[in-house]
C-alpha cells in the first residue's frame, strides 16, 4: 500500500474527482446502479457543491491522495434533523457519515486501508465537535453492501435499524469518546 496524503479538496480537484473510481464494473443496461455507483457518482458530481451548500451543518469533505490520484473520500455532517427512531444521549454530539468511498485499486486487500479511512473520518468528526466528550456517529449502509457492513463492525459500529426490501438502507451507530 502506498502512502496517502489527507486533505480537504477544492474546485481545482474536479478533474481528479471525475477520475475517482470506487465502483467495480458497470451495471448491465436496464439495471439500476448499485450503491457503489451511487457513491462514485456523488463524489464525481455533487460532493464539492454539497459541502459548500451545507456549511450550516458543518459538512466536511476529505480525500486521501496517493501517487495514482484520489485513493479514498468521505463526507460527514451534523444532521439537519434527527431520525425519530435514533436516540442520542443528552450532551452527546451527533454526526452522520454521509458517504465513504475507497478507490477500486485498494479493494480486496482485507479491509486494512478501508479501516484507516474510516478511522480518519472518526477522528475528523471528533475534531469538529470540540465541546463534547462524545460523538454519536450514524451511518447508513445498503443491506446488500456486505464489505461496508464488515468495515463498520470491525471498528465497533452496531446496526440499530436493519435495511429491508422496502427500505434498503440500514442505520449503524458508534459512539466515540475522547
Amino acid at each position: 500500500m502506498s502512502t496517502v496524503t489527507w486533505r480537504v479538496p477544492d474546485k481545482l480537484d474536479r478533474r481528479k474527482l471525475q477520475a475517482f473510481t470506487c465502483a467495480l464494473g458497470v451495471p448491465p443496461k436496464g439495471r439500476t446502479p448499485s450503491w457503489e455507483h451511487e457513491v462514485q457518482a456523488y463524489f464525481r458530481t455533487q460532493a464539492l457543491a454539497d459541502t459548500g451548500a451545507s456549511r450550516r451543518l458543518d459538512q466536511r469533505f476529505r480525500v486521501a491522495e496517493d501517487g495514482w490520484g484520489i485513493a479514498a473520500a468521505y463526507t460527514h455532517a451534523r444532521p439537519a434533523s434527527h431520525h425519530p427512531d435514533l436516540r442520542v444521549p443528552p450532551g452527546t454530539a451527533c454526526r452522520y457519515l454521509l458517504m465513504l468511498g475507497i478507490a477500486a485499486r485498494y479493494r480486496k486487500q482485507g479491509g486494512k486501508f478501508a479501516d484507516e479511512v474510516l478511522l480518519d473520518a472518526l477522528y475528523d468528526m471528533l475534531e469538529r465537535e470540540p465541546n463534547h466528550e462524545s460523538v454519536a456517529v450514524f451511518a447508513r449502509v445498503d443491506r446488500h453492501n456486505l464489505p461496508s457492513q464488515k468495515m463498520l463492525r470491525r471498528i465497533g459500529f452496531q446496526q440499530v435499524i436493519p435495511g429491508t426490501p422496502e427500505r434498503r438502507l440500514g442505520w449503524w451507530l458508534l459512539t466515540v469518546d475522547r
